[in-house]
């Protein structure tokens, strides 16, 4: 391998075997301008006022529209709550079921009475 590479040496010398043309990096520039295609220069884009703001108005409607979203959705369920209780209130029962319910309330009359009058004040009764 030695051999080889002082065989080299021998023949080419400590010369470099690539050359630049005369004159090359002087038009450099031109040729390289010249070998590009033409393009119409563009005028840069006018940045108003809404170009800078509409991501930020864009944020704000979806979290406005977010909120009545959610704003329907509960108080959708609270009606239809309110119209189970209502409907609950207005069934009718039995005697029959009313009196079973007593029997193992262990309710005495007098908390009945109270109850049902609304005072809560069993105190004064």
């Amino acid at each position: 391998m030695e051999k080889e590479e002082k065989q080299i040496l021998e023949r080419c010398g400590n010369r470099r075997p690539f050359t630049v043309p005369e004159g090359y990096f002087e038009n450099l520039t031109g040729n390289i301008m010249a070998a590009l295609p033409e393009h119409p220069v563009e005028k840069p884009t006018k940045v108003t006022f809404w170009t800078k703001t509409k991501v930020w108005a864009y944020m704000a409607a979806s979290f406005v529209g977010l909120f009545f979203l959610i704003n329907l959705a509960v108080n959708h369920t609270g009606r239809n709550q309110e119209a189970q209780m209502a409907s609950i209130d207005s069934e009718v029962y039995s005697d029959e079921y009313i009196d079973s319910f007593f029997e193992t309330a262990m309710i005495d009359e007098y908390t009945l009475y109270c109850s049902l009058t609304n005072t809560g004040n069993f105190n004064q009764l």
